[in-house]
């Protein structure tokens, strides 16, 4: 119960207490003087008729007797009324019965009972006595006095107790205004939103809860941004170039090592190397401020031109050199893009007004299946090597492995994918996710796609989705197929609700750039979790790539507000990937962040790696999210991410996608 309530009920059982009170003490002083009344009453009476019935009882005329007696009666003021001779036999007698009184309740005569005395007179013959009357006053106008001050007493009480709740309402909504502010405040820090009271209660004790709050929120909202600072200056110092701002050789070989070793990500895509032709001759005649102006022209051109090719990396690997990993390209978009290339290098060096346009060349070279990366870099170091044969700004393609493979094109991969889904040939396969005790948490859900006898990884055709804007189609497809397994599973084989807690398993469902940038997908979305109940909505989480997230944040934080009602939870997929800052943690509703595998890769042989990972859980930590480490492939990589704190983990070492159902 809140305070608010507590304090109103108390002033109203304190007005109760005081109208209990004032009520007896009214209604029995009105008692006693209504019994001294009714005495008084009852004397007047009783001398009065034996004036007038003296000549009748002397003769003993019972007719006129009665006829008074009667007279008097019917007036309706006497509970009794005796009329006895001289030896004191009663000659005459007339009473009702106290149960004959309306409209005065029972409790009332039980709680204050009046007491009506009989008063008696002496009838005189002359100057001999006669006989004797006796009168009992009737108590009911007594009791009508009584139920009467009850009632305006009530009466009078409600109307002040009204007045004086609406406001004690006023003034308690208003005293505990700092209260509620404290309270919100406390729901925000919890939700890692470090808001500040600005109010200012007149109230010292209030007063002083609201510094230490606010105190409490700048505190921990300093905290947090030190924890993000030091985070991101480790990895920059680590990871980042510091001159372009790109990633380094470093985090390149992590990611390409990931690339051709992991098994649990096949791509259809490329490596390209790009050297800068005479930089050393550049500094030399401009200085290395001119120099460096290149080399962060070119890497921009690089990000920017990555940009276009969905879960794609660029890095400086040495003085002169650039790479860009793209994941998902098909064989006729490789041109294209060496052409892009050319063109942007011409234009950078009219800009920047050098004296020659040949600035660097490029060697390009397709990845296929059981690719090494030492392969792959000296396949891509001889494409580089014939393209600096070429001419100005030349690129070249390393093709002799590309005969046998078999590799389609954009327009293709289209009309396989949307075929696909029409002919139902995806599947859904499912990865445990699970926690330090080996106890299995959640479930990834992984799509793969069964053509010509192939199962194709999503790490193929994905991509190519994304890069062709169909992603959101997918999207669908797998959110259905989750909802009615979580629906199906919540029953057992008599349609009878089940308690096994193996059906209470999380499961983690992927959300593309697409899915976020389609107007419709969050009413979409909301109405099939509106098919679950409170409970099977908790058993689903939405994972969206921390790229996406940066780069559609409007979008994202739009879908978390329309989702805002749902039980949901949320995690942020191939964290630490970029250079982004972290503090946009705070504003969005986060409950896991999933480390990029090329982290967790091999993760015993780069200490720098753990000194990252151990500050990126601290952080997460502290912010109340939980971190999940993915692509486990070796039990030395999970016992040195246990021993950073990282929560859950994933990969082939825990267990590969198994196929649940095929829809």
């Amino acid at each position: 119960m809140t305070l608010y309530k507590q304090l109103i009920i108390l002033i109203i059982a304190l007005f109760i207490i005081l109208f209990l009170s004032v009520f007896y003490t009214s209604s029995n002083n009105l008692r006693e003087f209504t019994n001294t009344q009714l005495a008084s009453h009852a004397h007047d009476a009783a001398t009065s008729l034996g004036i007038a019935i003296s000549s009748e009882l002397a003769e003993k005329d019972l007719a006129s007797i009665e006829t008074h007696v009667n007279a008097m009666f019917d007036s309706g003021y006497y509970q009794k009324i005796e009329i006895l001779n001289v030896e004191d036999k009663v000659f005459f007698i007339k009473h009702r019965e106290l149960t004959e009184m309306e409209n005065i309740p029972g409790w009332l005569i039980s709680i204050f009972p009046l007491n009506s005395p009989e008063k008696e007179a002496i009838v005189m013959d002359g100057w001999s006595p006669a006989g004797t009357v006796k009168v009992i006053s009737f108590p009911e106008f007594g009791y009508q006095n009584l139920w009467n001050n009850v009632k305006s007493i009530f009466n009078l009480f409600a109307l002040i107790i009204l007045i004086l709740f609406l406001l004690s309402s006023f003034a308690i909504r208003a005293l505990l205004k700092p209260l509620t502010e404290i309270e919100q405040q406390a729901s925000a820090i919890s939700k890692r939103i470090f808001s500040t009271i600005n109010i200012k209660p007149k109230t010292i004790e209030f007063k002083r809860v609201v510094e230490v709050m606010n105190k409490m929120s700048s505190k921990l909202k300093t905290i947090f941004a030190e924890q993000a600072a030091l985070t991101e200056e480790l990895k920059v110092q680590a990871f980042q170039d510091e001159v372009t701002g790109l990633s380094n050789r470093t985090v390149f070989m992590k990611q390409l090592k990931f690339f051709t070793q992991s098994d649990e990500y096949q791509y259809q895509g490329c490596l390209l190397i790009m050297q800068i032709h005479d930089l050393i001759e550049i500094n030399k005649k401009y200085g290395h401020l001119k120099g460096n102006q290149l080399l962060i022209a070119v890497g921009q051109m690089l990000q920017g031109l990555s940009e276009q090719y969905p879960q794609s990396f660029v890095a400086r690997i040495s003085g002169t050199e650039f790479a860009i990993i793209i994941q998902s390209i098909s064989p006729d978009q490789l041109n294209q893009l060496g052409e892009a290339i050319q063109s942007m290098l011409k234009d950078i060096a009219i800009e920047m007004d050098c004296d020659s346009t040949d600035i660097a060349h490029s060697g390009i070279t397709l990845t296929y299946p059981e690719q090494t990366m030492v392969g792959m870099l000296s396949e891509a170091d001889i494409a580089l090597r014939l393209a600096q044969q070429k001419g100005m700004n030349a690129y070249h393609i390393y093709e002799e492995h590309k005969e046998g493979m078999t590799v389609y094109g954009a327009a293709q991969w289209s009309d396989i994918i949307m075929d696909s889904m029409a002919q139902n040939l995806f599947e859904l396969h499912f990865q445990p996710v699970i926690d330090g005790q080996s106890v299995e948490q959640q479930k990834e859900a992984m799509i793969r796609l069964h053509y010509k006898e192939r199962l194709i990884s999503a790490g193929i055709f994905i991509p190519m989705a994304e890069y062709l804007g169909i992603t959101h189609h997918l999207d669908k497809w797998v959110i259905r197929r989750v909802i009615a397994r979580v629906q199906s599973t919540d029953k057992d084989s008599t349609g009878k609700d089940s308690s096994n807690k193996h059906d209470e398993i999380i499961y983690s469902i992927n959300l593309s750039q697409d899915s976020l940038r389609e107007p419709d997908f969050p009413s979409w979305l909301k109405k099939q979790l509106g098919l679950l109940t409170e409970k099977q909505q908790t058993q689903i989480i939405f994972e969206t790539s921390e790229y996406h997230v940066k780069k559609y944040y409007s979008e994202y934080k739009n879908l978390l507000n329309y989702l805002e009602s749902c039980y949901c939870q949320y995690c942020i997929d191939h964290f630490g990937v970029g250079f982004t800052h972290m503090n946009y943690l705070n504003d969005v509703k986060v409950d896991f962040i999933k480390i990029h595998g090329s982290y967790a890769h091999d993760i015993q042989d780069t200490p720098e790696v753990s000194s990252y990972i151990r500050q990126v859980v601290t952080m997460a930590h502290s912010l109340d999210i939980k971190v999940i480490a993915e692509g486990i492939e070796g039990e030395s990589e999970l016992e040195i991410l246990k021993s950073l704190k990282v929560d859950l983990f994933q990969g082939f070492h825990i267990g590969r996608p198994e196929l649940v159902f095929q829809v």
